[in-house]
């Protein structure tokens, strides 16, 4: 490390040797290549959470696990009416008029009688689709009937107006007392009521029905329209609410009762699936495991997504000849595909499905841009070095870099994972890696090139130049790759399986890098020029000519900067205080626009969700385990409902609600109550099982209520219950819909096969256990973390009475036996889960690591510059001897306080932020390095990391500053700013040390500097700054905000290493910098 000279001795004259080698290592990595570049799930998590885990529990114990699929279908901008839709749906939606502000084109908006014509198209064309055999029943919790699989606003018309909703027949409370229908469709007055498919229906009709299904459900059906919907005056309209709003009981008050209709813009499709049925019939909804499809056409500049139609015997085929099963996400966004051929007067798109498609079309489209920032890197790159033979070279080093990178990564990640043990779990992060590569590789190509050309201008030979360039600029990118692979080494210490990937994957890149751009670059441009003077055709490197701006220009720039060194400090230091609030202030989001093109359909039906249907949320699940059928658990159940309808001063109120206002959210004593009213209603299936009416205790030994039902306080009752329900479900009454056993097992579930006889045993004549349950509920929102954040905290206090039935904190996973052998504590885990909250724990946990790993990192970068700074062995023998020499006090201040001193602060600092093993390792390194390196290199070390600390305040305050949160984009690039900051900070110290090892002065040194590494870091930084800047222009979120912030990042990087570090250089001597500068007359 001291002296590089020794590797140059060995590479130069055994030059073509190392060609050969990488060469042939380069094909070697293509296996490897092949292999890192699979596809990579975005949303798949590599982490260890409890929430993962339980999310984990639920699709490996419900093997039914259904699924719904929502589509939103929206009224479109009746101008466009009769045109075939654009391939960008976003530019055609019609726009929101406001929440109760109602649609006046076309005649009650979506609740027009055309409009739901169309939208019956659509369901046909859903159940006419090759998936349509992994649909499940599906029960309107409106006309409480039971569909198969698809459900939309037009069934539920249809349904009523058949007179076969449960609104229209009388019932019986559980009290055996008999119901009158809640709503009719025998009088509609001046109407004749007819069916909805009747040839003489007419709007008025609509209106009607519509009217009469708000009332009878109590305000349910106004869940099926988006939140503009609204009760609109009109003459040909029905009696109905004009203003007013509806109670917590159904009915409205301070309403206007005039005639009118009701109208909104925006409605539901929903599809139940089965999910282990897809997966058996050859299916996969895991992304990177199904099979490779193109799915896409070229429409000038832009993609066209156009879905393969596959088929279960398709699937199964492909899944034997080994291409891999078909992706569910294509399957959904297929379906999508076959009801848009209906789209007139209403648009359909896909409810946040299809996110890996989208991304993947947005990445392809991409390429014009990226091909675009290859051709402005390249011009600059000429621009800076002025030979077309070294813009080659550069780009040759950095394709094979790339090359090495992701083929070592691959042949990492197969052995690892074939010996059990995985080291590469590749995540989103994984692609920001190539960006980090090429902007290091080209400063250090650059900086080694400039050597070359720089001693070739002085006078020596190409021999000579290139053992120069290795042995001076060899030695800084050595440091500067060990230094930034120091820095990412730190994820090694994460929890976090794709954080420690993303340390080797950097790491392995780095590596890369150094060996092909450091080393290999110089040795190809001796070759080339060693043949062109063969041939008499090597020109002369010209003093004069200009490299991208003047090399006087940037060494007075230098200079300037350590003159005012203090003025130049104080700046930066001014400009940390406002960005560090700015930086603490900031809070984690996941906007979608943020990540795709806001005009995508995906990003487009994100944004109109949030505005039309923000009383939905997104679906989330509690988990629990234990004995669940215990009374106790059962009754928390209902206790934990009512407490989320209590707001608390903390409550963000989040939660999904419903038309009533009150808090959503379902759970298997739902469907015992149901089985309840079934049973006063019709008590025939349930003898028919075991139940006996005559008998005291039902025959099952199970307390009975006065009215001779079940109580669901005694365990057998429930046992019995839920027993039946998972047979047979609930039967079809006059008040219960009929529910299959299907939509019990989506919360609860035996452990083991019950005899149909006897729902309370299982068929070998054991007790079952009832081990896990499922509470569903929605999230609103849930893109907003911090607001994620305080609704757990909100929810887990809503949970107390699981608190109560558990020995352990609720998320704690406990042994589910004790739950069933502690009478007290039925309860072993209690946590919420499901996609919202898997994303929020998911994102938040890799952020949280992810900046602890930063600030981790630079210690690691200040240990590695510590020990490349170090003196040669004959320095630390002549330190330590004058040390132990120098008297009792100076020996017990400099071997014993001083290195106490640093270790300790190493060690206390370090603690706060890794554990405490970590913590002793960081002190024993700082008393060691005190004692024997010394404090000089200490100081330098933290002279060269300090400005990139600085760095990182300014990149997070200008994060805030335009507006962004911390999302794993702005964490990553401010990471990233760590590994490529200190690479141009080390190489401006490193040329200082070189120039003042001639024993130049200060100022000089530094105005060497500017003139040469300065001459290197502005062709490298207006490269990567300028390319960047272009592909900030992607319409794809990702892109654009990385480009933004890199290009950022780059500039910050540049002040930092060619102002700021020359600035606190000249402070180090800030006399003989004065001095100088009077002299020079400065």
């Amino acid at each position: 490390m001291r002296d590089f000279s020794k590797i140059a001795e060995i590479l130069v004259p055994n030059r073509k040797l190392f060609h050969v080698s990488i060469f042939v290592i380069s094909l070697l990595m293509l296996p490897g290549l092949m292999w890192a570049l699979t596809p990579i799930d975005v949303e798949a998590y590599n982490l260890d959470s409890p929430e993962l885990d339980a999310r984990d529990v639920i699709i490996k114990e419900y093997p039914g696990n259904e699924l719904v699929a929502g589509y939103a279908i929206i009224i479109r901008d009746q101008t466009l009416v009769g045109e075939t839709p654009s391939t960008r749906y976003a530019d055609e939606i019609a726009d929101y008029p406001g929440d109760g502000m109602g649609v006046s084109q076309p005649k009650g908006g979506i609740l027009n009688l055309s409009v739901l014509r169309e939208i019956d198209e659509k369901a046909d064309a859903a159940r006419a689709d090759p998936i349509s055999e992994f649909y499940r029943p599906i029960i309107s919790d409106v006309t409480l009937t039971q569909y198969h699989g698809v459900l939309t606003l037009t069934d539920q018309v249809r349904t009523f107006m058949a007179g076969e909703s449960l609104l229209t027949q009388p019932s019986m409370s559980p009290y055996g007392e008999p119901l009158p229908p809640r709503t009719n469709w025998t009088d509609c007055g001046d109407l004749e009521c007819l069916t909805f498919d009747d040839e003489g229906i007419t709007q008025a009709h609509v209106d009607l029905a519509a009217q009469r299904l708000v009332n009878g459900s109590g305000g349910i059906f106004l869940r099926w329209l988006s939140l503009d919907r609204v009760f609109h005056a009109t003459d040909d309209g029905t009696l109905g609410p004009v203003g007013g709003t509806l109670a917590g009981n159904g009915i409205w008050q301070n309403a206007s009762w005039e005639k009118g209709r009701w109208s909104a813009s925006s409605t539901w499709l929903l599809i139940q699936f089965d999910r282990g049925a897809a997966e058996d019939a050859g299916w996969t909804f895991e992304w990177a495991e199904a099979r490779a499809e193109s799915g896409y056409e070229w429409d000038g500049l832009r993609l066209v997504t156009t879905p393969p139609k596959r088929d279960k015997e398709f699937c199964q085929a492909s899944i034997e000849s080994g291409d891999g099963p078909c992706a569910w996400e294509w399957a959904i966004i297929s379906l999508e595909d076959s009801m848009r051929e209906s789209d007139d007067l209403s648009l359909t798109i896909a409810v946040a499905e299809g996110i890996n498609i989208e991304v993947n079309k947005e990445l392809k489209e991409s390429i014009t841009l990226l091909a675009a920032m290859g051709l402005i890197v390249i011009i600059l790159l000429w621009g800076s070095l002025r030979r077309w033979s070294d813009v080659g070279i550069v780009s040759a080093g950095l394709t094979l870099s790339l090359v090495w990178m992701f083929g070592l990564i691959g042949w990492v990640g197969e052995a690892s994972h074939a010996v059990g043990h995985p080291l590469i779990e590749r995540s989103q992060f994984s692609n920001l890696l190539p960006i980090m590569i090429l902007a290091l590789g080209i400063d250090d190509s650059l900086h080694v090139l400039h050597r070359y050309k720089e001693e070739r201008k002085n006078g020596s030979d190409s021999l000579d130049s290139a053992s120069i360039s290795l042995t001076r600029v060899g030695r800084a990118i050595l440091l500067t790759s060990m230094t930034t692979m120091a820095a990412f080494s730190a994820n090694f210490v994460s929890d976090i399986p794709a954080l420690r990937s993303f340390g080797l994957e950097a790491a392995l890149g780095v590596g890369s890098a150094f060996v092909l751009t450091g080393l290999w670059a110089p040795l190809v441009r001796l070759d080339i020029d060693l043949w062109l003077e063969r041939k008499g055709k090597l020109p002369d490197e010209d003093k004069d000519k200009i490299h991208l701006i003047p090399s006087h220009w940037l060494a007075g720039v230098a200079k300037t900067s350590a003159i005012f060194g203090p003025l130049v400090i104080i700046t930066a230091l001014l400009l940390s205080a406002y960005s560090a609030p700015l930086m603490l202030g900031l809070e984690g989001d996941f906007k979608v626009e943020d990540f795709l093109d806001e005009e995508s359909d995906f990003a487009a039906v994100v944004i109109l969700i949030n505005e039309r249907f923000y009383s939905e949320g997104e679906p989330a699940e509690i988990l629990i385990e234990g004995d669940v059928i215990d009374p106790r658990v059962y009754a928390a159940i209902a206790e934990t409902r009512a407490n989320m309808n209590i707001h608390s001063e903390e409550d963000p109120d989040r939660f999904t609600i419903n038309s009533l206002g009150n808090v959503d959210m379902s759970a298997y004593d739902n469907l015992v109550n149901l089985a309840i009213l079934s049973m006063a209603n019709n008590a025939t299936p349930f003898i028919n099982a075991g139940w006996d009416p005559t008998d005291s205790r039902g025959g099952i030994g199970c307390n009975r209520s006065n009215f001779g039902l079940p109580l669901t306080d005694d365990e057998e009752c429930l046992r019995f219950l839920v027993g039946f329900t998972s047979i047979y479900g609930i039967p079809e009454t006059n008040s219960t819909p009929a529910i299959p056993p299907s939509l019990i097992a989506l919360y609860i579930i035996p452990d083991r096969p019950l005899d149909p006889s006897n729902p309370m045993l299982a068929l070998d004549g054991s007790t079952p256990r009832y081990e896990r349950m499922l509470m569903r509920f929605g999230l609103r929102q849930p893109e907003q973390f911090p607001i994620v954040e305080k609704a757990l905290e909100e929810l887990y206090r809503d949970m107390s009475a699981f608190e109560n039935l558990s020995s352990t904190e609720l998320k704690e996973k406990s042994d589910l036996e004790s739950a069933f052998d502690n009478e007290e504590y039925p309860v072993s885990w209690a946590i919420a889960t499901g996609e919202p909250v898997a994303r929020y724990v998911a994102a938040s946990s890799l952020q949280n690591e992810m900046q602890a790993t930063l600030t981790l990192g630079v210690f690691f970068c200040i240990v590695t510059l510590w020990w490349g700074f170090r003196p040669p062995k004959e320095g630390i023998k002549e330190r330590l001897s004058h040390n132990f020499e120098a008297g009792f006090f100076w020996t017990v201040l400099s071997v014993v306080y001083a290195p106490a001193a640093v270790a300790l602060t190493a060690w206390a600092l370090t603690g706060l932020i890794a554990s405490p093993t970590v913590a002793i390792i960081f002190a024993v390194i700082g008393f060691y390095g005190t004692l024997v390196w010394g404090e000089k290199p200490l100081g330098l070390a933290l002279l060269t990391t300090a400005p990139i600390l600085l760095v990182v305040i300014w990149l997070y305050g200008l994060i805030a500053t335009l507006g962004y949160g911390l999302n794993m984009v702005t964490v990553a690039i401010a990471t990233l700013s760590l590994g490529v900051g200190i690479d141009y900070v080390i190489h401006v110290i490193e040329r200082f040390r070189e120039e003042r090892e001639k024993r130049k002065t200060v100022l000089v040194c530094i105005g060497a500097v500017g003139s040469a590494s300065g001459i290197a870091l502005v062709g490298s930084a207006a490269s990567d700054i300028l390319g960047f800047l272009v592909i900030s222009f992607s319409p794809m979120g990702f892109f654009s905000l990385f480009g933004t912030f890199s290009a950022a990042m780059i500039f910050f990087s540049l002040i930092a290493s060619l102002v700021i570090a020359c600035g606190m250089l000249g402070i180090t001597s800030y006399r003989s910098v004065i001095s100088e500068a009077r002299k020079s007359g400065g």
